[in-house]
């Protein structure tokens, strides 16, 4: 029985900082037990495939799971980083206080809901 969190195909974080795809799965009989390939690109461009074991992956978080220190980029296309997170109960969504550190507006600071964010950025 194959009990490997992740499987081909499926889109990761590798060291919590690049996104990653994962492209091959050891069986359990193998020798490197539960290890995944994975295909990433470093944030300067460079293309890499390697082979790691499942604890140096995660899931991919979701627009609504971000924290502090995090970075994403909103519909618009500014770059933003997460200063903190609170529930507003109004919107009843996730709402982030963000700083916005690319784009027309650098060092301007606002509020945003989860739903605004186009993409969230590893880096």
């Amino acid at each position: 029985m194959n009990d490997n969190k992740f499987k081909v195909g499926d889109e990761v974080v590798y060291k919590e900082s690049y996104k990653a795809e994962v492209f091959g799965v050891a069986d359990k009989e193998d020798v490197y037990n539960e290890y995944y390939a994975i295909s990433y690109t470093t944030a300067d461009g460079f293309w890499f495939n390697t082979v790691v074991d499942e604890d140096a992956l995660s899931e991919l978080k979701k627009k609504d799971e971000l924290e502090a220190g995090d970075v994403c980029r909103q519909k618009k296309g500014d770059k933003l980083e997460i200063l903190c997170r609170a529930n507003d109960e109004y919107f009843n969504e996730i709402t982030y206080f963000v700083k916005i550190i690319e784009g027309d507006f650098k060092g301007f600071t606002s509020v945003l809901l989860a739903k605004a964010i186009e993409e969230i950025i590893y880096e």
